[in-house]
């Protein structure tokens, strides 16, 4: 077990990164708020989603140390993301309409220029029609106030009694709940458990940052690897959204027959990286995994 000189490196880094995750959500809303009445707000949409899946991640890292509140405040920003990421969905479909609209050989004819034209047309006007409805006076109020307790409860927070162990004990659970999730037939995996696997992943991504200043050259090259994993399993979901918007009644369902086969064609290609990468990642038992914390921060210590 890690004690003495890695005490007060974690103690700051984890108020360091609450103090950075919740100002960047502050900034974020603050430009939101500077939008409402007109301009884009994708982009301020984009950086509070970040902030809050940081902010989730953090939290459930703090479960066991700081207790209840930590659970409380994890149920408040789950809300407050899923309120401001409806917008996220005609996204994460032009996102994916862009993946199947690339040439590539050997793949599925692509989408002519007039038809991925239509598309894109909209799936912007449902964006903005999506971020118009939520950007309103009463949501900016939730999530200020969000905010601000959030605020309140770091400020009071004893992170400094929070040992080095408590750290790595709670990313080898992040681990483990990750690698439990990992689908044993990803040729039959359900799109809900490749959804939820990668919401572990995520959550397992953001919770590295904290012992990557140990050995930032050795963890960075990890955080790169399961960063990966996320973004493949990112775009297979993109590419589920996009399909679903091609369901009977939906904004496009008049082509459906065209976008069947390169959703399907891609986001194989998509599960099958993720497949491979994670793979990788999680080879290592929970416990191998700690270990490997533990042996790395100690030789940082010792090289000090």
């Amino acid at each position: 077990m890690m004690h003495g000189p890695q005490a007060p490196p974690v103690a700051h880094s984890l108020r360091q990164v609450a103090d950075d995750i919740l100002a960047t959500a502050r900034a974020a809303q603050d430009q939101i708020q500077e939008r409402l009445n007109g301009g884009d707000p994708s982009t301020a949409i984009h950086d509070l989603r970040v902030a809050l899946k940081r902010w989730q991640a953090l939290l459930r890292l703090l479960k066991d140390p700081v207790g209840d509140e930590s659970v409380t405040l994890r149920h408040e920003v789950r809300l407050l993301a899923r309120e401001f990421g409806r917008s996220r969905d005609a996204q994460t479909a032009l996102d994916a309409l862009a993946d199947i609209a690339k040439p590539r050989e050997a793949e599925t004819p692509p989408l002519s220029k007039r038809t991925e034209t239509t598309l894109t047309r909209r799936l912007q006007e449902a964006r903005a029609a999506s971020e118009a409805a939520q950007l309103h006076a009463e949501a900016i109020q939730r999530l200020h106030d969000g905010l601000a307790r959030a605020s309140v409860c770091v400020t009071n927070w004893p992170l400094e009694s929070i040992s080095f162990d408590d750290i790595v004990t709670a990313l080898a659970q992040s681990y483990r709940r990750a690698r439990r999730r990992l689908p044993r037939k990803w040729e039959d995996a359900d799109p809900e458990d490749i959804h939820d696997f990668r919401k572990a992943v995520v959550t397992f991504r953001y919770q590295l940052d904290l012992i990557a200043p140990l050995w930032p050259k050795v963890w960075h090259a990890f955080i790169d690897e399961v960063q990966k994993v996320r973004l493949q399993l990112g775009r297979s979901n993109d590419l589920v959204a996009l399909g679903l918007l091609t369901q009977p009644r939906q904004p496009l369902a008049h082509w459906r027959s065209r976008l069947t086969p390169p959703i399907e064609s891609r986001r194989q290609f998509h599960l099958d990286r993720a497949r491979s990468l994670a793979g990788r990642v999680f080879a290592e038992s929970p416990r191998s995994f700690r270990k490997r914390i533990e042996a790395l921060a100690k030789a940082a210590a010792d090289f000090a």
